[in-house]
């Protein structure tokens, strides 16, 4: 395949909606490469920094990281010295630098990206196809209580709920737009109604209408 026919499909996903899943067996059956967290530790590696570092900044907007490290950074009386990270980082700044990474990726490679507001950081590439995959928040706070082994309603059903407005506010304040707009994306899919099979493979029929036009 030509470097320039590499196909990206983004997957913006919902908590709980399954849309990691939904994104693995599209992977796995179009032959490209599944990319989720390998954009997080490519990134603090180019930073010189531990992945963990980056690890609570993912997919959400919190202003300057670095306020957060400078806080800790000069200790408290019943806390050690810790060192500051040789320079700040910006969320914007990690935002530009995930793009750089994804676009790097499908430069030499068809991929499936997971999250990061992908839709938007390959928006310009003639081959990418952008979905939303969503379910109603019942469904949802029910996949995390099997997937956590609890039977606290409530604190899955927080989750579920943080992690939406950290998503909106993240894609908000790093592309200006509404997350959950069905106009950013191609192909938005209810995976309540469909089930995770169909759902992959109306991403599957319509990458290969894409490739087959490439």
């Amino acid at each position: 395949m030509e470097e320039d026919a590499h196909i990206a499909i983004t997957i913006s996903k919902q908590m709980g909606s399954g849309g990691s899943y939904v994104g693995y067996l599209v992977a796995k059956e179009l032959g490209f490469k599944y990319i989720d967290r390998e954009i997080l530790r490519e990134a603090a590696a180019r930073l010189g920094t531990d992945a963990k570092v980056l690890e609570d900044h993912d997919e959400r907007s919190c202003g300057l990281i670095d306020n957060l490290v400078r806080a800790f950074s000069f200790g408290t009386p019943e806390t050690a010295y810790i060192p500051p990270m040789s320079r700040p980082i910006y969320d914007k700044d990690l935002f530009t630098l995930e793009s750089k990474i994804m676009n790097e990726i499908v430069d030499r490679c068809s991929a499936v990206i997971a999250g990061r507001a992908g839709f938007h950081a390959l928006r310009e590439r003639p081959g990418v196809i952008r979905v939303f995959v969503h379910a109603p928040i019942e469904f949802r706070v029910e996949r995390v209580m099997r997937a956590q082994h609890t039977e606290d309603i409530a604190h899955a059903r927080a989750q579920v709920e943080d992690s939406d407005r950290r998503r909106s506010k993240f894609v908000r304040d790093m592309v200006g737009v509404v997350w959950t707009d069905a106009r950013n994306y191609h192909l938005c899919i209810d995976t309540s109604g469909v089930g995770f099979p169909t759902a992959a493979e109306m991403i599957i029929k319509l990458a290969d209408r894409k490739l087959s036009s490439s």
